[in-house]
C-alpha cells in the first residue's frame, strides 16, 4: 500500500516536473526564494496595522508564531521521516529537470523534503492575509491562494519536492494558521474589546 502510494507520487512528480520550459527556469527559481517576497510581507504587515490598529500588537506576533511553528514542525518531521528529496535520488536523477542556482550549480535543496516548508509557510501566511486583510474581497483571496499554490508548484518544478510533500505541507500550514487565527478571535480580540 505505502509502496504503491510512493510510486504514484513519484510518477506524478515526474509528470509535473517534466512540464518545464527553459525560459521559465529563472522565474520559478526566484519565485521560490523567500527574499523575493520581503516587500510583499512588509506590505501585508502594513495593511494589518492599518486595518486592525492596536489589535495588530496581537495579530503580528501570532503570525510570526505561526510561521515559527510551521517551519520548525516541518524540520522535526523531515528529520523524523527522512524522505529523500527527488533531487537527491540517483535512481531517477536522469529523468528530473533541475534548475541552476545563482552560483551556476544545480539547485537541489536539503537532503530531506517531507513535508515542504515552502508550501506550509506560504499557505499559513495566505490564511492570515485572507482573515485579517482580504475579508470580503474575493479577488484578493483568489490571488493570494493562487500565489500560495504557485509557490508550492515551484518546488515541484525545481525538482526538490514530491506532490505528497506539497499536499501534506499545505494541510500542516492550514492547521497551524487556523489554530492561531482561532486563538486571536477567541481570546485576543476579546481582550481589546473589553478595554475599548
Amino acid at each position: 500500500m505505502i509502496t504503491s502510494i510512493v510510486d504514484i507520487d513519484t510518477q506524478f512528480f515526474l509528470f509535473l516536473n517534466g512540464l518545464h520550459a527553459d525560459w521559465l527556469d529563472p522565474f520559478f527559481y526566484y519565485f521560490s526564494q523567500i527574499y523575493t517576497w520581503v516587500p510583499l510581507y512588509l506590505l501585508v504587515l502594513f495593511f494589518i496595522i492599518k486595518k486592525w490598529g492596536k489589535r495588530a500588537l496581537i495579530i503580528i506576533p501570532l503570525l510570526i508564531l505561526t510561521i515559527v511553528c510551521t517551519d520548525q514542525s516541518c524540520n522535526i518531521i523531515k528529520r523524523t521521516v527522512q524522505r529523500e528529496r527527488p533531487s537527491h535520488r540517483s535512481e531517477i536523477s536522469a529523468e528530473i529537470h533541475l534548475v541552476p542556482d545563482t552560483s551556476g550549480e544545480l539547485y537541489r535543496g536539503g537532503h530531506y523534503g517531507f513535508p515542504s516548508a515552502h508550501a506550509t509557510n506560504s499557505i499559513a501566511f495566505v490564511l492570515f492575509f485572507i482573515f485579517f486583510v482580504a475579508q470580503k474581497k474575493k479577488w484578493l483571496m483568489a490571488i493570494a491562494i493562487l500565489w500560495s499554490l504557485l509557490m508550492a508548484y515551484s518546488r515541484i518544478y525545481l525538482g526538490v519536492h514530491y506532490p505528497l510533500d506539497i499536499l501534506c505541507g499545505l494541510i500542516l500550514g492550514c492547521c497551524w494558521s487556523l489554530l492561531w487565527i482561532w486563538v486571536f478571535f477567541r481570546y485576543g480580540n476579546k481582550c481589546f474589546s473589553k478595554k475599548e
